[in-house]
């Protein structure tokens, strides 16, 4: 039935089959991105019966096809221009679609309930709500203008800070602190360099794209709590507990973030699942030999990576204000920012007392609001943990602690 309604949604001129530009339209309009050319050879291959056109059996094999990633990896292995030879293109992408059918299955075990933007059920409310967000947009220039003007804000700040220091010791001491986090040469060369790749790799796709991120972004958590964990286990630093309830509830945040990012469709095509997880596990090993070198470089990187979240997520919101308050928020969204057990959501945000926090979810703007805030909550947490001159305590344990000293007296 939805492949059905997803036919006649497409036939535009009621012919009864498809023409290779209703696919292509079709297709786009619901937010999978495929190029004219690739779109022709999918029709061509899907035309078994030989008659013109594509019909509805037709369309739902060329549908899995391509929920698959069999026409973005063709186009990504293409031989025209080529990246890679044509003898060794073919059967690469050829284990990558078997590899990836496996993948597909997995997924489909994994996820138990219908997702609310999913093209897997093509009601005509759904396919209009994918429409959407093919329309959402993410001007990678935009972005980096965005981060520009905020370093210079810090930079003129800071200059203006140390001008007026003389007699002022708590300024003095934020002085102290934002020089002692900015970032030097060897931290920002891979810094702009992966910014540079996300940029090639999801240029209009902004939802594919924080997907990816919101994947990727765990890792950095998982990895200093491994790495706080092993220095208690070998005696060199046993007063961190409450650093690693931190990071686990940053962690924790950053699940929710991607169970929202995969509701809207970010995790749809393979190609993406596949980069998205295997750079994740290569960051977390990365970041582990960082952070056991030097904490304070590998919290200072993750600093810049959630201020360049929150530059995205800001200019994405500009962006497309108006849609984005025209569509409902995700299940998902609504099950996290509004549940009544919200302990690990304040224990991420150490500049914040508990409570004090409590965001509304009533459109798809401000889901991705309340995410660019969370982004900015972790660059909060990131600066502390390299200037505290004290063990940091997560917010509630300090609530616990203020009240005992308060009922004691």
């Amino acid at each position: 039935a939805a492949v059905r309604e997803a036919f006649r949604t497409m036939d535009r001129d009621g012919s009864g089959s498809l023409s290779t530009q209703e696919v292509y339209e079709g297709l786009n309009s619901v937010g999978i991105a495929v190029a004219v050319e690739e779109v022709e050879k999918m029709v061509a291959a899907a035309d078994t019966d030989g008659v013109d056109g594509v019909s509805e059996g037709e369309l739902l094999t060329m549908m899995r096809d391509v929920a698959e990633g069999k026409g973005v990896m063709r186009t990504a292995f293409r031989q025209g221009g080529a990246w890679l030879p044509g003898f060794i293109a073919q059967p690469l992408v050829a284990l990558l679609e078997f590899i990836g059918r496996l993948d597909d299955k997995q997924d489909r075990k994994l996820q138990g309930k219908v997702r609310p933007y999913d093209m897997r059920e093509a009601s005509g409310e759904m396919l209009e709500l994918r429409g959407k967000l093919s329309q959402l947009v993410l001007d990678n220039d935009a972005v980096w203008k965005r981060e520009e003007n905020r370093r210079e804000q810090i930079r003129t700040a800071l200059e203006r800070a140390k001008k007026e220091t003389s007699g002022a010791t708590d300024r003095g001491d934020l002085v102290s602190k934002l020089s002692q986090t900015e970032s030097p040469g060897i931290i920002l060369g891979p810094y702009f360099l992966l910014c540079w790749i996300l940029d090639v790799l999801f240029t209009n796709r902004p939802i594919q794209r924080f997907w990816f991120l919101e994947n990727v972004a765990r890792m950095p958590y998982l990895s200093y709590s491994t790495m706080l964990a092993y220095y208690e286990v070998l005696g060199w630093w046993r007063a961190s507990s409450d650093v690693r309830l931190i990071h686990f509830a940053e962690e924790w945040n950053e699940v929710q973030h991607l169970k929202i990012m995969e509701a809207l469709g970010g995790d749809r095509l393979w190609l993406d699942r596949f980069l998205a997880r295997h750079a994740a596990v290569f960051y977390y090993i990365i970041l582990n030999h960082a952070w056991l070198i030097s904490p304070s470089a590998a919290y200072n990187f993750s600093e810049l990576i959630e201020f360049h979240a929150v530059d995205t997520y800001g200019e994405f919101l500009d962006a497309n204000e108006e849609l984005l308050k025209s569509m409902p928020a995700p299940q998902e969204a609504i099950d996290y920012y509004e549940s009544d057990d919200l302990f690990l959501f304040d224990e991420f945000q150490t500049g914040r007392e508990p409570s004090t926090r409590r965001p509304r979810v009533n459109s798809l703007y401000d889901v991705f609001m309340n995410i660019r805030d969370d982004e900015l909550e972790h660059v909060k947490t990131m600066f502390e943990c390299q200037t505290a001159e004290v063990q940091i305590m997560s917010p509630n344990s300090r609530k616990q602690r203020v009240e005992k000293q308060t009922a004691s007296r």
